[in-house]
């Protein structure tokens, strides 16, 4: 991200301006939405939950951290 645009997006995140934008599906988004974070909570309980005694807690702490970091 270019540093005007970085500056725009902070600025605009600290100030009190109202935005509309029309033609925004927002059923369609919250859908989109909650698919992907279905999916994501899917990936992460297969973690935790079908490794079993494979590995111990700390790796899967580990192994989740790498999936948030790498998919977010």
């Amino acid at each position: 991200m270019g540093i005007l645009q970085k500056n725009l997006s902070e600025f605009l995140r600290g100030s009190q301006i109202k935005l509309e934008i029309t033609g925004f599906d927002m059923d369609g988004f919250e859908k989109a939405m909650h698919r992907d974070l279905s999916s994501r909570l899917t990936a992460i309980q297969g973690i935790v939950y079908e490794d079993g005694d494979v590995l111990s807690d700390s790796q899967k702490i580990e192994a989740v951290k790498q999936y948030l970091e790498q998919n977010l």
